[in-house]
């Protein structure tokens, strides 16, 4: 089994799962939804096995780091935008729920950017990246 045939089996064994758990919430029965993440789990374990070399090249890191940025970026600035907004209708309505939201969503938003910088620092030592100017 190549690479290909095996994003593609990721991809279908992905969606059997996604099925199992909606068909268990939709009865609610956990176990059938923990049966069915465990299955899939222990699926593409062995199908990982059977698969030749499958190999991560520089650009498909080059373009999941790329793509892990601006998702964290956009992320980032959506979620800080909520806050701001949940924070001032909050106390423009008097509805304490809201700006309780909004300062929960703030923490959440600086703790994202906090993260980012701790393990940006800790990569770029790790790696070799100096801040000589």
């Amino acid at each position: 089994m190549n690479y290909k045939q095996f994003k593609r089996m990721k991809a279908l064994t992905a969606s059997f799962v996604s099925a199992t758990v909606a068909i268990a919430v939709t009865y609610n029965n956990i176990i059938l939804a923990l049966a069915g993440v465990v299955i899939g789990m222990l699926f593409l374990f062995l199908v990982r096995k059977k698969t030749k070399a499958v190999l991560v090249d520089e650009r498909i890191q080059s373009i999941a780091g790329y793509a892990a940025r601006l998702t964290y970026t956009i992320l980032t600035i959506t979620v800080a935008f909520l806050s701001l907004i949940f924070i001032l209708s909050g106390r423009q309505f008097n509805e304490p729920n809201y700006e309780m939201l909004g300062i929960i969503l703030s923490y959440v938003t600086l703790f994202s950017v906090a993260l980012y910088s701790l393990s940006y620092k800790y990569f770029s030592k790790k790696y070799g990246e100096t801040d000589d100017k």
